[in-house]
Formats: C-alpha cells, sequence, structure tokens
C-alpha cells in the first residue's frame, strides 16, 4: 500500500476566510497535518532516552482518497 502525500505551506493551511476556529481546524483537516516531536532525556550529559512522536490528523475522507 503506498500513500501520495503532498505537502502544504503553512500559510496554505491555515489560509481561510473568517476567523472561526472551526474553519481553522476543517482547513487543517483538509489538507492534513504531520506533527512531529522528540524529546531527549538526559543525565550528567548521558543521553540515555529518546522520544519521538509523529501524528498525522486528517479526515477520513481525505486519507481514503490518498489510499486509491
Amino acid at each position: 500500500m503506498a500513500v501520495e502525500m503532498q505537502m502544504a505551506s503553512p500559510s496554505e493551511a491555515l489560509a481561510t476566510t473568517d476567523g472561526r476556529l472551526v474553519d481553522l481546524v476543517d482547513g487543517l483537516l483538509d489538507h492534513g497535518v504531520v506533527l512531529r516531536g522528540g524529546l531527549w532525556l538526559t543525565v550528567a550529559d548521558v543521553e540515555l532516552v529518546f522520544l519521538g512522536l509523529d501524528l498525522v490528523l486528517s479526515s477520513p475522507q481525505k486519507m481514503r482518497e490518498l489510499k486509491t
């Protein structure tokens, strides 16, 4: 199963005609959003643990379109 993703700039993803939060969230889910974060746990300058998180937020309809 291959998934093709298109990247949008932050201004494209956040573009909305008015300032309502529901419209902002709808626009983000319509384009899809990828959040990535990482955290290193260190003690005495020794890196012990790395925690990474990759989160994809998208509407189910958009994911179905990308799947086919």
